[in-house]
Parts: structure tokens; sequence; C-alpha cells
């Protein structure tokens, strides 16, 4: 029995003691099409990302200083998620080339974009109403969207879709929020989250590792409008969309860190578009139960 518990306080120095995580979370690359959804209205667009998509993904790998253990890749199951990961980690291992890649890029159901069927219908209706009349400006007719460039597609597309999500996350009594509830879907990506944050725990003392996480702009909204995150400055809790400025465009993306010091303690903050947030722990398991 002493032997067991020397053994396991042994266990305990070894393990989640001045351990670093940092998470990446991006979403996609510019798609070849800008159609949210696909043909039927029943899921996303299967649409793969474009050139200049898989250039700008390149391009953003670049800009990050790899940790000294290395890095890990995650995406939902869309193809484009993962095509957008690996122009990111290559760029990424152009500029750190002595980097631990880590395995195989993983797959996560967690990080897929979300929506009841009836959700998803309104959702688009919305979305094309908006598209028509912003493509009318244009002089265009509806059946003109496909044969625009991708980046004409994703300027009216990103346009059109930005008054559609912001009624969705920032009032709670539209009809969008009755059909799909966000906290649903923020309760999925908060249990992903805190699983990624949680790691740290098991991974040996002194590590420093980075994820990266690229996933769909109604994945991750949902979640960061639901009052986990409190601005480090103002100590206001963000509760809608328009306090972050909007949603996430193509290939945004913002991070996570959790330091657990020398005795094991967690401390996770966010950072977004230049500005720090605190975590709401309670809230945070709030939405995990």
């Amino acid at each position: 029995m002493l032997e067991q518990i020397i053994l396991s306080r042994e266990n305990q120095r070894i393990y989640g003691l001045n351990v670093k995580i940092k998470n990446h979370w991006i979403r996609h690359a510019q798609k070849m099409s800008g159609e949210v959804f696909a043909a039927d209205k029943t899921k996303i667009s299967t649409s793969s990302i474009s050139p200049k998509g898989a250039e700008a993904a390149y391009k953003l790998g670049t800009t990050y200083e790899g940790l000294k253990d290395g890095t890990k890749a995650y995406t939902s199951t869309s193809a484009r998620t993962k095509e957008t990961v690996e122009k990111i980690l290559s760029g990424y291992g152009a500029t750190n080339q002595e980097a631990d890649i880590r395995g195989e890029i993983r797959a996560r159901s967690s990080l897929n974009a979300g929506g009841s069927p009836e959700f998803i219908k309104l959702y688009d209706t919305k979305w094309t109403e908006n598209k028509k009349r912003l493509l009318a400006e244009r002089g265009l007719a509806l059946a003109d969207f496909s044969k625009l460039s991708p980046d004409d597609q994703q300027e009216i597309a990103e346009a059109a879709e930005e008054p559609v999500i912001r009624e969705w996350l920032d009032n709670a009594g539209s009809e969008l929020a009755q059909l799909q509830n966000p906290e649903e879907l923020a309760s999925i990506f908060a249990k992903y989250f805190s699983d990624k944050h949680e790691m740290a725990k098991k991974l040996k003392n002194n590590s420093e590792i980075e994820l990266f996480n690229v996933t769909h702009k109604t994945a991750t909204e949902p979640f960061l409008a639901s009052g986990v995150l409190i601005d480090s400055e103002s100590g206001k809790k963000i509760t809608k969309l328009e306090q972050l400025g909007g949603s996430l465009g193509i290939l945004d993306n913002w991070d996570s860190e959790v330091v657990n010091d020398g005795e094991g303690k967690a401390t996770i903050f966010v950072y977004l578009r230049g500005k720090k947030y605190d975590v709401d722990m309670v809230r945070l398991k709030e939405l995990i139960s």
C-alpha cells in the first residue's frame, strides 16, 4: 500500500505541472462556391477550398511560432476543413522546420456545423433573401451567383449571412433561435473546448504543445456568444456577437491558452481580435453539464 501511495505521488509530479497548451480555432479557408448549404438544403455545402483559399491557409500557417513539443491537428468531418489544415500545417512546417507535427489529422464531429433541418431551411431562406438583394444591387439575378468568381461569391455570401447569424444568436426570441437553441450547440462545442484544455493534466511536466482546430462559423459562434467569455478589461460578459465585432470571416481565427502552474492549477485565457478574455469556469461547467 505504501509503495502504491509513493507511486501515485510520483505520477502527480510527473504529469500536469508547468504545462502549456495553445489551441488555435480557425474557420476554414475560402471555398470554390460561396453557397452556405448543399443543394438539398439539409446540410452544409461540400465545396472544396479555392486555390486562393489554399494559398491564404498556407500563409496563415507561416505566422505561427511553434512550441517546443510540437502540434496536433483536428478538423470537422467536412473535407474543406481538412484541406485547410493541411495547407496551414504545410506553412507551419516551412517556418518551424524542427517542429514535431504529431500523428494524422483527426476529424471530430464536435467541430461540425450544427442545426436542425427546420433551422437550416429557415437560415437558408433568410440568407438567400439577403443574397438576392445584394445581387440586385449589382444588377444581377439570383441565378448569376454561381457564375461569379470565388472572391465575389465570398463577398456577397458573407454579407448576406451576417444579419442572419446575428438574428439567431443576438435575439433569443427570434424564430431561428426557437428552431435551434444556440445553447445546445454551445454545449457541444464547450465539451470539446474543455477536453482540449483538460489534456494539460495528462501531459508530462514542462510540456508545451499547440493544437490546430479547423471548423465552421456556426460551430464556434454559439459558444463565443454564450456568456462563457469575460472581457478582461471591462469585466463584461460576452452574450452577443455584436460585442465581438460580428461573426468570424473566412480563415478568421482565435486562440485559447491553458497554463498549469507548478502546483497543477490551471488558468485559461481566450484571445480574439486583439483582445484578451477570461473564461467563466462556472458558465463553462453549466454548458457541459
